[in-house]
């Protein structure tokens, strides 16, 4: 998680350690200040650096939009620059919104904190194996139930018949009847753990993750350009592509559903949004932990942001002592392996700042490692 300078690498939900080395590094521009015009200018520094197909960042301070930046190609193998209200996958950091849903719920009376899958499904009584029976949603969104973190995706998710939402009620089943590969408690990264959680959210809303999380969180904010999936039309290059990291450079893929792992892991990491969108969901949780509600009660957003096990929180991680910044950073990042991107905010000094670019692998997180680095400096040196 892209918490500081440089732990991009962790946690995304894939994408650590592929594709070809890093290039090294180019002097960093001097890093100046916020809103002096030069945003463009260290975007196109830090994809150049990489070789990458586009980058693009915002800047959030003191509840304002004050950078905003898009640099580069849609595809690297066309001329279409990508544009500030494009859309970009932001794969994990989806993480932090199925739990800002369940806070949600939370706080309507749909479920708790301590909510068991077996108290969902009851039905399930008997099925479920004896080290996930009292296994709770805190665990399941901290990362500390004991679940592994990926799964072969086999017929329960992939199942040709039936909705998203029973599809994930049949998968969760699945999984919850095979042993944990940890102890109760062990932090262990898990994105099935999230699909499960989501299947809970949407088992006690009766209603769709997709339409909850769009009704419950992104209208509110007005995030009306998210949604699911890769984004864009197959062939009309409307939108970024996504692009894996090869060793001659970065290929473009069309964005079509069997791109992604299986739609039913969507809770854990298949949203996408524009620039503007997710600067509001970042200004809401950065203004809920300021001590000001909206979704959410401010203790609500407290909860969310509150480490239990390993500094991460619940869908968010958490650095006491952000290096490059001495302040608290809250954020998270994701891959899909043809996209990276990363969101933090630090409320002691009242930022929050998303870094994304449309491709994967070790060059893409070299990529914006630096230039996060450089916005970091950028914020201190800003009055």
């Amino acid at each position: 998680m892209l918490l500081g300078c440089a732990l991009l690498a962790c946690g995304g939900g894939g994408g650590d350690g592929k594709g070809p080395a890093p290039l090294p590094t180019p002097q960093a521009p001097a890093a100046g200040t916020l809103g002096d015009g030069r945003l463009d200018q260290i975007l196109e520094w830090a994809r150049n650096s990489q070789n990458l197909p586009a980058v693009a960042a915002i800047v959030i301070r003191r509840g304002q939009v004050v950078e905003k930046g898009a640099v580069g190609l849609r595809s690297a193998q066309a001329s279409v620059r990508v544009t500030t209200s494009d859309q970009w996958h932001i794969g994990s950091m989806t993480k932090s919104m199925t739990a800002t849903l369940a806070a949600i719920l939370v706080e309507d009376g749909l479920i708790t904190w301590d909510t068991r899958p077996i108290d969902v499904w009851p039905e399930l009584d008997g099925r479920i194996n004896s080290g996930f029976r009292d296994t709770t949603l805190r665990q399941l969104l901290s990362h500390t139930s004991g679940m592994k973190r990926d799964d072969d995706y086999g017929p329960a998710a992939n199942s040709a018949a039936g909705t998203l939402m029973q599809k994930r009620r049949a998968w969760a089943a699945e999984v919850l009847s095979q042993r944990p590969e940890f102890p109760a408690g062990t932090w262990s990264y898990s994105n099935i753990g999230f699909m499960v959680a989501g299947a809970m959210l949407e088992a006690r809303a009766q209603t769709p993750y997709e339409t909850l999380l769009t009704n419950r969180v992104f209208a509110p904010l007005g995030m009306s350009h998210s949604g699911f999936g890769t984004p864009g039309t197959a062939g009309a290059l409307d939108q970024p592509l996504g692009h894996w990291s090869r060793a001659s450079g970065f290929d473009p893929e069309q964005p079509t559903d069997a791109n992604e792992d299986v739609l039913a892991v969507t809770p854990a990491g298949l949203v996408h949004v524009t620039l503007d969108d997710l600067a509001a969901y970042l200004q809401a949780h950065l203004a809920g932990e300021r001590g000001v509600g909206g979704i959410l009660t401010t203790d609500s957003f407290r909860t969310l942001h509150t480490v239990v096990a390993s500094d991460y929180a619940l869908g968010w991680s958490v650095a006491a002592n952000s290096p490059g910044l001495n302040a608290t950073v809250v954020g998270h990042n994701g891959s899909n392996l043809r996209w990276l991107s990363a969101m933090w905010f630090a409320p002691s000094l009242d930022v929050g700042v998303m870094v994304v670019t449309n491709g994967g692998g070790d060059r893409a997180g070299a990529g914006l490692t630096s230039l996060n680095q450089v916005l970091q400096a950028r914020i201190l040196s800003t009055p």
